[in-house]
């Protein structure tokens, strides 16, 4: 079910806050369900559960990024136009909010030139993010957080409130920071990434796994 949502301006930063940590302590209930987990672990392809240490997860990094999951643009174009020839048109985004952290909201993409639409479901449920195959860096971290936990190896995720997410990873009793929408290595153990490459200025992070909150 999906409704409208406005926010006062002023109220606009703690209901913000107050949905992201009810997402992200769904999302690390999740990585503690055994039946979830189990039906995750069977999507991964059985030589990289064969491997150990970092080449599992270099493995996992480069599976999960080139062959499993798609990217949704923020702003797609129209591929039937494309098809047709008539060059690379914007199409209209739409967004409703959802009614609850399982689908958190819908966009609806539309062409104003040939009327081709389609709806782009931003779902918090695990195993809804997997059979979609699809999202941003958001679904991408709830997914690939899920998958490490499947594999024993002990992930929570991490929210930065400037619009970007990523995992962490206990990796030799420390937690390593994992971002899988990035290409290998810089998708693996660097933190500082955001603030050198991308300008990102952060008063505050929110990272949340089993029974934990820091920020």
């Amino acid at each position: 079910m999906l409704r409208s949502h406005i926010t006062p301006d002023g109220n606009h930063n703690q209901t913000r806050h107050k949905s992201a940590f009810l997402l992200y302590n769904k999302i690390a209930e999740q990585y503690c369900d055994l039946q979830i987990l189990e039906k995750i672990k069977s999507l991964i392809p059985e030589h990289i559960t064969q491997l150990n240490g970092d080449n599992k997860i270099k493995s996992l990094l480069g599976w999960f990024k080139n062959d499993f999951l798609i990217w949704t643009p923020k702003d797609p174009t129209c591929k039937r136009c494309m098809d047709e020839g008539h060059g690379r048109l914007p199409m209209q985004v739409r967004v409703v909010s959802g009614s609850s952290w399982k689908l958190r909201a819908m966009e609806i993409h539309k062409c104003n030139q040939c009327s081709y639409e389609y709806s782009f479901p931003r779902y918090g449920q695990i195993l809804k993010i997997a059979a979609a195959k699809t999202g941003r860096c958001s679904e991408w971290s709830m997914l690939f957080g899920a998958i490490m936990n499947a594999l024993k190896i002990e992930a929570r995720i991490v929210h930065d409130f400037l619009n970007h997410c990523w995992d962490e990873a206990m990796i030799n009793g420390k937690w390593v920071h994992i971002d899988s929408t990035l290409e290998y290595p810089i998708s693996l153990d660097h933190p500082h990434y955001y603030e050198q490459n991308w300008g990102k200025k952060y008063e505050y992070v929110l990272a949340l796994g089993e029974g934990e909150e820091k920020t």
